[in-house]
């Protein structure tokens, strides 16, 4: 069983709704250490993993090591009215096998309760990913939500190309073209290269469904390799990471 309290209901809220957009249901993990959200997208083509540590919980009662399957549905609408003067205090009991959302007014006291449907006890959430990738570069959130959402206009494809001190983005289709230059400063606050010319390709509908969780963070950290998967991730700032793998296109 578990009983935890999460502070802030706006902040977990948008990461939720934006990061479990893509799946069907909600693996979830929790142990004395963590509180674990990860699962592939029904087509597998994108990996979701929500992490928050024990320390960024007002309470954290944990018996045991958890790991349940929740119905998605359910499990947002407890989230939905969720705002900045909310707590969230989310309760699972081992014996009853169900899981209860409560949304605490901090201010009144006042509380809402949600109870979410468990579709399973004790499956192993899916294995994490392991793979070094050459190019990395951090950059605001909110010029790669701009960058996504503009070349969403043009076409289904994100092409980004490493070419040694700059980032090149690009979305093509006849006759017209959407293309942004990325270098240190401009927008860049960080890249690492390993490798001095690289080249993948991005569905941009997946990127432009979680696009909503990255606007919680400052910054973003983008990682990738030529035909290998993309990594986004964040922190949320009280520990907290989201991270997403993107398979390449063929």
């Amino acid at each position: 069983m578990f009983r935890v309290k999460y502070p802030v209901g706006a902040r977990i809220k948008n990461v939720l709704q934006g990061a479990l957009k893509v799946i069907d249901e909600v693996p979830m993990s929790v142990t004395s250490e963590n509180f674990i959200i990860r699962a592939l997208s029904p087509d597998k083509n994108l990996l979701v993993e929500i992490k928050i540590p024990q320390t960024a919980f007002e309470l954290f009662e944990v018996s045991g090591d958890n790991l349940i399957t929740l119905e998605k549905v359910s499990f947002m609408r407890a989230f939905k009215r969720a705002t900045k003067r909310d707590s969230v205090l989310i309760e699972f009991d081992d014996a009853s096998k169900t899981l209860k959302v409560t949304l605490i007014n901090i201010k009144t006291g006042v509380e809402r309760s949600y109870q979410v449907e468990v579709r399973g006890v004790g499956s192993e959430l899916v294995g994490s990913i392991d793979v070094e990738l050459p190019v990395s570069f951090q950059i605001p959130s909110k010029d790669f939500i701009k960058i996504i959402r503009d070349a969403k206009l043009i076409n289904e494809d994100l092409e980004l190309i490493c070419v040694k001190d700059r980032i090149e983005v690009m979305s093509r289709a006849e006759n017209k073209m959407f293309k942004q230059v990325l270098e240190l400063d401009k927008p860049l606050y960080t890249l690492n290269t390993k490798e001095e010319h690289i080249s993948s390709k991005y569905d941009l509908d997946i990127l432009k469904a979680i696009t909503r969780s990255l606007s919680v963070a400052d910054m973003v950290t983008v990682e990738l390799g030529s035909a290998l998967p993309l990594k986004i991730s964040f922190d949320v700032g009280d520990g907290s990471t989201v991270t997403y793998w993107v398979a390449p296109k063929v």
